[in-house]
């Protein structure tokens, strides 16, 4: 997979949205500024490149004689690059925005109230965290799918679907929703983004795990 294309390919899609946004906000007149979710397309981006990295590479990689664990370590150090680069690439591009004040009063499309509150460091950790959370989470999908197939992949489905339908009964149960959104409410985006670090370090280890185990 060429990284650099795939990451070229992404920037010049979010160019175009970002100038098609700019440009909306120029000729349409409007005392509000105009908000575009510049993030949110990136997630999926990496949630896809954990998921199609795996796929594309793994057999060629183990015809090469590459060990597991080498191969493992590549694909992680990979994610964690692209997780780097993109988070380095959105604060810099939310500087600019809040220090243009929206691109001249007009627009709002990488730097976020609630997202974006907080020092570089902050912002950083949430942008990273959530990039890297994501990855890794469509790796460990792909190398459990290659090692327990679409069988498998299914009776986790199921199992995940089972355990949120519990969760959302008993919440309903002991009318607790309030109390939960009180919970977000009162934590910032760097806050939560904190409780990403035990996830991805389970889907680190559990995606390493199963890998030594599959089979090409």
């Amino acid at each position: 997979m060429d990284m650099a294309l795939y990451c070229l390919h992404y920037f010049i899609c979010k160019l175009s949205i970002w100038l098609f946004g700019l440009t909306i906000a120029v000729f349409i007149p409007g005392d509000d500024k105009i908000m575009i979710t510049g993030f949110s397309y990136i997630f999926v981006y990496m949630f896809v490149m954990g998921v199609t990295g795996f796929s594309q590479t793994f057999a060629y990689a183990m015809g090469m004689s590459v060990r597991r664990t080498d191969y493992w370590m590549s694909m992680a150090i990979m994610g964690l690059r692209s997780s780097l680069l993109f988070t380095i690439i959105f604060v810099f591009l939310a500087l600019i925005e809040n220090w243009t004040n929206g691109w001249g009063d007009q627009l709002i499309f990488f730097h976020f109230p609630y997202l974006n509150d907080g020092n570089i460091f902050k912002q950083f950790i949430v942008y990273f965290m959530g990039f890297a959370n994501f990855f890794f989470l469509g790796l460990l999908i792909s190398i459990f799918a290659k090692r327990y197939t679409l069988k498998g992949l299914l009776i986790l489905g199921l199992a995940f679907l089972f355990s949120i339908t519990l969760a959302v009964l008993l919440i309903t149960y002991f009318e607790v929703w309030m109390d939960l959104f009180q919970w977000f409410v009162q934590h910032t985006a760097f806050q939560l983004s904190i409780w990403f670090i035990p996830l991805t370090l389970f889907y680190m280890t559990a995606s390493f795990l199963i890998i030594r185990k599959t089979a090409v």
